[in-house]
């Protein structure tokens, strides 16, 4: 149980269990099941997908609930219809999963939500924060913890975790869309990652979580003092989802501005904006004037000298009609653009 005393949910009331069916899940439960003493709620949310087998997979996580005793609540929804504009599914599939974790946590007042990341996965997402050109902070891989999400395995790999489900003579549900490699993870972990240990360091992954762990260590400071300088120029000003002030954040270093870009972004769970993007957006923070930065297809960033604002789309949007039609504006002013 050193994570949960790490994680600090070693105590607590009860955790929902993020259950996919596959066997990171699947042995994330039994060890929850076995080793933590508050409730346990199963999560899993049918994607509708792979020509009906994801409807197999719920199935399979309602009989196992049933068999282990385990209270479970599962969701349907056809990830493909519910895709926003200009978000992949993997990404839509991410919003709805967590979407049902939150509801589920929310409805019946548990206040953590367990994921099952292993670090094998951690590699995977640091060489694809690698791609995206994420920064330096892109090298610490998955945080083994970010506000209610805990991720209590994430120091076994999958391997270790399967030979726990093979020990104790537990089925799992194998996702066969894994081997396809369609998608950047999976060319990551099927094909670079295989290539990297037989061709440079057969210990590739023990260095990287190494490198993960340091950087893990030198940007918890960092953070210390970005969340400090957040909380100095936050403020509310609804409808925005967070707002800054502007005065003094041209004296702010380079490298903090980055950092608080990145933690006001992660703290509304938009999408990580890429290195570049991210300078992209602080450079016009230093310009200064007016203008409007499209953070996700649903968010943009609005500034003003007065003021800067998250606003989601379709308020800005609300907003000009409004102005067309000489109602009232109840946007903030910085919006108004």
């Amino acid at each position: 149980m050193a994570a949960a005393e790490r994680q600090g949910w070693k105590d607590a009331q009860g955790v929902v269990c993020a259950l996919s069916g596959g066997g990171d899940s699947v042995a994330l439960l039994w060890l929850m099941k076995k080793y933590f003493k508050g409730r346990i709620v199963a999560a899993h949310l049918d994607h509708c997908t792979r020509a009906g087998e994801s409807h197999k997979d719920a199935l399979f996580a309602a009989e196992l609930c049933r068999k282990w005793d385990v209270e479970i609540s599962i969701k349907t929804a056809d990830v493909e219809k519910c895709r926003l504009k200009g978000e992949s599914f993997e990404m839509a599939g991410r919003r709805l999963r967590y979407l049902h974790f939150e509801e589920t946590a929310g409805k019946l007042c548990l206040p953590f939500i367990a994921l099952g990341h292993n670090a094998d996965d951690v590699v995977e997402t640091q060489l694809l924060n690698l791609t995206r050109g994420c920064g330096i902070s892109g090298m610490r891989g998955i945080p083994e913890r970010r506000g209610n999400i805990v991720r209590p395995v994430i120091d076994f790999t999958r391997g270790e975790l399967r030979e726990i489900l093979l020990r104790e003579n537990i089925a799992w549900c194998d996702d066969f869309t894994n081997d396809e490699n369609n998608y950047k993870r999976n060319k990551i972990r099927n094909i670079l990652i295989p290539w990297i240990k037989e061709n440079l360091n057969e210990n590739f992954e023990s260095v990287m979580l190494g490198l993960s762990a340091q950087v893990r260590a030198e940007m918890a400071e960092r953070e210390k003092k970005i969340a400090e300088i957040l909380s100095e120029i936050s403020y509310s000003e609804p409808p925005a989802i967070a707002a800054w002030k502007t005065n003094g954040l041209k004296k702010i270093s380079e490298t903090l501005l980055a950092g608080a870009v990145r933690m006001q972004g992660a703290a509304l769970s938009l999408p990580a904006l890429s290195r570049e993007r991210t300078e992209t957006l602080c450079s016009l923070i230093r310009r200064g004037g007016c203008w409007r930065f499209q953070w996700a297809s649903d968010v943009e960033v609005c500034y003003s000298e007065r003021g800067i604002g998250w606003l989601h789309r379709a308020d800005v949007i609300a907003a000009k009609e409004r102005k067309k039609n000489n109602s009232k504006i109840i946007l903030p002013w910085w919006a108004k653009l």
